[in-house]
């Protein structure tokens, strides 16, 4: 029994004498040196993916999507026939209007038998004129002769002016009636223009070249661009820029031309370099920010639209620098070899303080956990 006693006692003493060893180890001074290390200053910004070129292609119609011609992924030039939209009565219309315009178009030829009755008519007047008027010419000189009554005259006088205004009235139902055609001819025309107008909307083209981004819609879907959204189609180039969000405050720090560090949910590990290349300089009152756009110098692959965030370099530089827990209250280091220094600080990096005058490059200092 006093032999086990004795064991434990001795186990008890050694792990004790463990302890204080660790103790003592733990308060032994602990010195760093001065380094030179690189002291960027940055501001954060997020935003997301835009190719340069981007437009999103909405139904300006409503309708069922009758063919979709293209799919995501597939590269289209501008003027390309991406969908359509089915027309519904829309070409019975044009139709119509085309009908009514040739027929017009017609009338108005000069020798078309439309105009010609008119023109008869006009003739049959004249000569109608041309004969009452002799016979006025005729009953005037026998009335002076006293071989007519004044009644007689009176008659001639009168068939005279009816003659004379049923000339008047076929010059005047033929020029009105050239008139009328002729506006016609321009009405159904603009009619005509306006429903061929109407008519590409339901014919979806490429407005510029790209690749399909997106596809937003299947054959046999219906579009209403009224009340709801009418997406067909994203459309982009393969070069992308990104469009990043910064707070108003830096709006005097941040510049083109400066450097931008990127990352990206779709590579998680990595940190991309870029430049600024634009600076939109309009403040968004709701936000308090602007927007600047990047350029990145590796071509890698970027979905559009996906979400980026980014650190803006506003200063690079080289300082010698300590760490924060070096520092005492009254701007000192305790310095291994020279006791306590009263040194000159600058900005403060994360977990270390600048170091702008006071210690040289390796000296040590000692650290304060």
């Amino acid at each position: 029994m006093k032999r086990y006693f004795f064991l434990i006692f001795v186990l008890v003493l050694g792990i004790l004498g463990f302890l204080f060893y660790q103790i003592i180890l733990n308060t032994k001074d602990k010195y760093v040196p001065v380094q030179i290390k690189t002291i960027k200053k940055a501001v954060y910004a997020s935003g997301y993916v835009k190719p340069l070129n981007y437009v999103l292609i909405e139904s300006e119609v409503s309708g069922y999507i009758k063919k979709v011609y293209v799919k995501e992924g597939d590269f289209v030039r501008k003027g390309d026939l991406l969908a359509e939209i089915d027309p519904s009565s829309l070409p019975a219309k044009i139709s119509e209007v085309e009908k009514r315009l040739s027929l017009v178009e017609k009338r108005l030829k000069p020798d078309s038998e439309y105009l010609k009755s008119l023109r008869n008519e006009i003739e049959i007047a004249r000569a109608t004129y041309l004969l009452e008027e002799e016979k006025l010419k005729r009953r005037r000189e026998l009335f002076k002769e006293g071989l007519i009554s004044k009644e007689t005259l009176d008659e001639a006088e009168r068939a005279f002016k009816t003659a004379e205004e049923n000339l008047r009235r076929a010059k005047n139902i033929y020029e009105d009636t050239l008139k009328v055609l002729k506006t016609e001819r321009e009405t159904l025309l603009e009619q005509k223009k306006a429903l061929n107008a109407e008519l590409t909307k339901y014919f979806v083209r490429a407005p510029i070249s790209g690749k399909i981004l997106k596809k937003y819609v299947e054959e046999g879907d219906f579009v209403y661009p009224i009340f709801s959204e009418s997406k067909l189609f994203s459309l982009g180039s393969s070069e992308n820029e990104i469009v990043l969000e910064v707070d108003e405050e830096y709006s005097s720090l941040v510049k083109e031309g400066q450097k931008v560090y990127l990352t990206f949910d779709s590579y998680p590990d990595r940190v991309f370099e870029g430049v600024l290349t634009q600076i939109i300089n309009e403040i968004d009152r709701t936000k308090r920010s602007f927007i600047v756009k990047a350029r990145l110098k590796e071509d890698i692959f970027l979905p559009a639209l996906s979400t980026a965030e980014a650190n803006i370099i506003l200063e690079e530089k080289k300082a010698k620098v300590i760490p924060l827990k070096a520092l005492l209250e009254d701007e000192t280091v305790e310095v291994k070899g020279r006791g306590k220094v009263k040194i000159k600080t600058g900005e403060r990096i994360e977990d270390y303080i600048e170091v702008l005058s006071g210690l040289k490059v390796g000296e040590e200092v000692r650290v304060f956990e």
